[in-house]
C-alpha cells in the first residue's frame, strides 16, 4: 500500500521557493499570496517531521530562502516526478490529439545562434513532449509576461546581476582568426600581421573596451598608428568575416568554443585575454511554476557538459 503523500499543491509550492529563494517571488510564479505559500510549506514540514527550507533574515544570517539536506532531496524527487507527470500528460494529450505544450526560449542574437541553438536542440531532443521555440530579442530587459517568454538568456553588468536573475556565464575577449589567417600570422610576426592584416571589429559602446582594437593593441603593446580596421553591427557578423579568412576578429569564450574547438577558428596570442565587460544571465518566466521543463532547460543550460 503506497503510504500517504503530501498535497501536490504543498510540493509544488515547496520547488517553487526552493528554486526562486523567496516566498514572495515563488508566490508571484504561482499567483497565489505570499502568506498561502506559507502555509503549505508549514504544512508539508509538520507532514515530514523536519525543516525544509532556512528562512532568509534581514540583516544577517542566510541571505536567501534555501533547502535544507532534507529539503534538497525533496526537491529532487520532486522536480523528477513533476516532468514525468508533465510528458506522461503531454503523451496522453498528444494521443487524444490535443496540442503540446509550447515554450518560448530568448537571448541575443549572438548568443542565440552561437551558444543557444546547439545546447535547446540538444536539450528538445531528450524532451519531445515539448514544441521549443528559440527567438532572439535585443531588448536589455524584455517583458517576459507580456511576451510570452518563458526562458531568457540577458546580459547584465558585472556585479550588478538583477534580483531574481542567476549567471549564467562569464565571457573572455582574446583575438581570433581562420587557420589560414592564423598561419599567415605567425609567417608575418605579431607585429607585422597587425599592422598589415584587417582588424575585424563589432560595434560598441565607449564602457565596452573589451571589444575595441584599439584598446587591444594598447594592451598587447603594439604600436599601430593606422590599423585596417573594418566595422561590423554586429558580433556574428564579425565573426562571419574571420571565418571566410577576411582578418583578425575578437573572439569570445564561451560562445566560440566550439568553433575553436573544431579548428575553424583558432585563437591567437595565447595566453592574452581580457575579462568582457557583460556577464549573461538566466530569468524564468511565469510558465516555471506550472511546466518543470523549464527548470529542467535551465539547469541543462549551466551544465558544462550540455555544449
Amino acid at each position: 500500500m503506497i503510504p500517504p503523500l503530501p498535497p501536490l499543491a504543498a510540493l509544488r509550492a515547496f520547488a517553487a521557493v526552493a528554486r526562486a529563494g523567496s516566498f514572495a517571488r515563488a508566490a508571484t510564479q504561482l499567483h497565489v499570496s505570499t502568506s498561502a505559500v506559507s502555509h503549505q510549506i508549514r504544512g508539508l514540514e509538520a507532514q515530514l517531521g523536519t525543516p525544509l527550507l532556512t528562512r532568509a533574515r534581514n540583516g544577517a544570517g542566510h541571505s536567501q530562502t534555501a533547502p535544507t539536506a532534507a529539503g534538497q532531496t525533496l526537491l529532487e524527487a520532486v522536480e523528477a516526478a513533476l516532468t514525468m507527470l508533465a510528458e506522461s500528460c503531454a503523451g496522453i494529450r498528444a494521443e487524444a490529439g490535443r496540442p503540446r505544450a509550447r515554450l518560448v526560449v530568448c537571448a541575443n542574437g549572438s548568443v542565440a545562434s552561437l551558444w543557444l541553438a546547439p545546447r535547446l536542440a540538444a536539450f528538445a531532443g531528450l524532451h519531445p513532449s515539448v514544441d521549443w521555440h528559440m527567438r532572439a530579442v535585443e531588448a536589455g530587459s524584455p517583458d517576459l509576461a507580456a511576451e510570452g517568454i518563458d526562458l531568457a538568456i540577458l546580459r547584465a553588468r558585472t556585479g550588478q546581476i538583477p534580483p531574481g536573475d542567476s549567471l549564467l556565464f562569464e565571457e573572455r575577449m582574446f583575438p581570433v582568426a581562420s587557420p589560414a589567417v592564423a598561419a599567415e600570422v605567425a609567417r608575418l610576426g605579431r607585429s607585422t600581421a597587425l599592422a598589415r592584416l584587417s582588424l575585424l571589429e563589432e560595434e560598441h559602446s565607449a564602457d565596452s573596451p573589451d571589444k575595441d582594437w584599439r584598446h587591444w593593441l594598447a594592451h598587447l603593446g603594439e604600436a599601430v598608428p593606422a590599423p585596417r580596421l573594418i566595422r561590423f553591427s554586429g558580433f556574428n557578423q564579425a565573426i562571419g568575416a574571420a571565418l571566410a579568412g577576411a582578418g583578425i576578429a575578437l573572439g569570445r569564450s564561451p560562445l566560440l568554443d566550439a568553433e575553436l574547438a573544431a579548428g575553424r577558428l583558432v585563437r591567437l596570442f595565447a595566453p592574452e585575454a581580457l575579462a568582457g565587460t557583460w556577464v549573461f544571465t538566466l530569468r524564468l518566466g511565469p510558465a516555471a511554476a506550472r511546466d518543470p521543463h523549464v527548470r529542467q532547460l535551465s539547469d541543462f543550460l549551466r551544465t558544462p557538459s550540455s555544449g
